[in-house]
């Protein structure tokens, strides 16, 4: 890409490496899922507007995590509701019935009706047997139906210790989990719940997932968004401990653990179907200002996809993260010395060491910077932005930090594009994901501290 389409995406806040669609809204990652040689990322979307209104599921794919291709929206709503946030499975058995010739693939996603006032949210299905380029609704739906109005985001995996499938589902402060031999009829085995949010705060997006330290150690982590209902507290949080096929047992209770101290990393979902790893992407946006970002045409991306891992830490276990080699072998590490290097427009992967332990790092043009502090001695990281989206509102401008345990790999990794800065580092214990919003593209990376 030359200067000049670098700065038309620049001037239409249209990112290079992270997922946008063409036109309208964009939320909550839906359905990943690894299948036919392609990624498969769906997502909430409004193709109408640059605001959240009736859900629909957008579709793209790729073959390497980041050179997405936009294709037709996959759900559209019905008489039964909007389509919000769930998950795809390859019912590789038929245990559905759904396929005939071929194993489908199911969406398991919520319903969301609004009728008389009153809502109403319940799970539906949809299956596909041409690879999840065209689905068809079951006729049966709704499947799962609570008579609930806050009960959503189903995501569904095939648990082969007992030959069935396993749905996890928010119900505002908790997580219920049921199972099904079928895909269509489910049994409630046990509900998940803390007693720590507060009144007004409540779960989303659940995700369960089984992962295995570098030392052998096998651990279940339970990964929910946390939002409260003003939005001024929003993030992605998770919980170390034990499945059983019925219920879920929690081992870090000392300790609130938070997978992203940036705002900017919410709804995240991990991929089905990939063997070995275990690969996420988020919503890179924030409620509490969503609705107000700049936008021309369209509003809404996604995070880099980022390989999450179980890491030993002094204080416990730990799940680490860093961009999936798809992404860095894309982009090309710049391998940075202390001082300042200038750009046309500063794009791409910036690898740092910070030789004495102390450093700071400032993204700039003229007038707007970006700025990070970390020091791996005493175990800290800060973030400022705001000189980079002061009309955004305090939830924007605020800083950010984060404690943290790793201090012996003394690396940041940096993830700049048009729009976004995510950081990487201790070892892949710390991970920040960060919008920004200039009136010109930062040109200058200065570097204090640092060397490779």
């Amino acid at each position: 890409m030359n200067k000049k389409e670098m700065m038309n995406n620049f001037e239409k806040h249209r990112p290079i490496y992270h997922f946008s669609s063409k036109k309208g809204w964009i939320n909550d990652p839906n359905g990943l899922i690894y299948h036919g040689g392609y990624f498969h990322l769906f997502y909430q979307h409004y193709p109408e507007g640059v605001v959240h209104g009736p859900m629909h599921w957008g579709h793209a794919r790729s073959k390497q995590l980041i050179d997405w291709e936009e294709l037709p929206i996959a759900l559209y709503p019905d008489e039964k509701g909007t389509i919000f946030s769930g998950c795809i499975v390859y019912d590789q058995e038929n245990t559905s019935g759904l396929g005939k010739e071929t194993a489908p693939l199911v969406a398991v996603f919520t319903q969301n009706q609004e009728k008389n006032g009153l809502t109403r949210q319940y799970q539906s299905l949809a299956y596909s047997t041409d690879g999840g380029m065209t689905f068809e609704k079951y006729a049966g739906n709704p499947v799962l139906d609570l008579g609930l109005s806050d009960f959503r985001d189903p995501k569904v995996f095939w648990y082969p210790e007992e030959k069935r499938w396993i749905m996890l589902a928010a119900v505002l402060d908790s997580i219920f989990i049921f199972s099904s031999k079928n895909l269509r009829e489910w049994k409630k085995e046990s509900i998940y719940y803390t007693g720590d949010l507060e009144k007004n705060e409540i779960w989303e997006c659940p995700d369960l997932c089984l992962f295995k330290t570098r030392e052998g150690i096998q651990k279940w982590v339970l990964i929910v968004s946390q939002n409260t209902l003003d939005y001024k507290k929003t993030g992605v949080r998770y919980f170390v401990g034990k499945f059983d096929g019925k219920k879920f047992y929690e081992e870090n209770s000392e300790e609130v653990l938070w997978l992203d101290f940036g705002r900017d990393n919410y709804a995240a979902a991990t991929f089905a179907g990939i063997e070995g790893r275990i690969v996420q992407v988020g919503w890179m946006n924030c409620w509490a200002y969503a609705q107000k970002l700049p936008e021309q045409g369209f509003r809404g991306s996604m995070t880099i996809p980022r390989e999450l891992y179980l890491l030993q830490t002094p204080m416990g276990l730990r799940l680490g993260q860093m961009p999936v080699e798809e992404v860095k072998e894309y982009l090309n590490v710049y391998r940075l010395s202390e001082g300042t290097l200038e750009m046309d427009i500063l794009l791409g992967a910036f690898l740092i060491d910070i030789h004495n332990g102390k450093g700071k790092i400032c993204l700039s043009n003229k007038k707007e910077r970006f700025m990070i502090d970390i020091d791996f001695d005493k175990q800290y990281i800060v973030v400022d932005r705001s000189k980079c989206g002061e009309n955004l509102g305090k939830e924007f401008t605020e800083t950010k930090n984060r404690n943290f345990h790793i201090s012996r790999q003394r690396q940041i990794l940096l993830i700049i594009d048009i729009t976004s800065v995510e950081i990487f580092t201790a070892g892949g214990e710390v991970a920040g994901s960060f919008q920004y919003f200039s009136k010109y593209p930062f040109q200058t990376i200065k570097v204090q501290g640092g060397t490779l």
